[in-house]
């Protein structure tokens, strides 16, 4: 996973748990993990994720491709 240091600290968990087939409904991913993720894409790249499509994703490699691919 490329994002798995921003991924972690949006979910406010350490990288080690973070695994890239576990599901996002295992963890808070709620509206203040979406919204701290957007905020760090932003601040760290400039880049404004689209947050529609928070609701097609099912794993932390889902979330980790999303992020690449508003990224480029």
């Amino acid at each position: 996973m490329k994002h798995k240091n921003l991924i972690a600290n949006s979910f406010n968990e350490n990288e080690k748990k973070i695994n890239e087939k576990k599901l996002l409904s295992e963890y808070n991913w709620d509206s203040m993990t979406k919204i701290s993720l957007i905020t760090a894409i932003n601040k760290k790249y400039k880049k404004n994720i689209d947050y529609r499509k928070f609701n097609n994703l099912k794993t932390f490699e889902d979330l980790d491709k999303l992020i690449s691919k508003t990224l480029k």
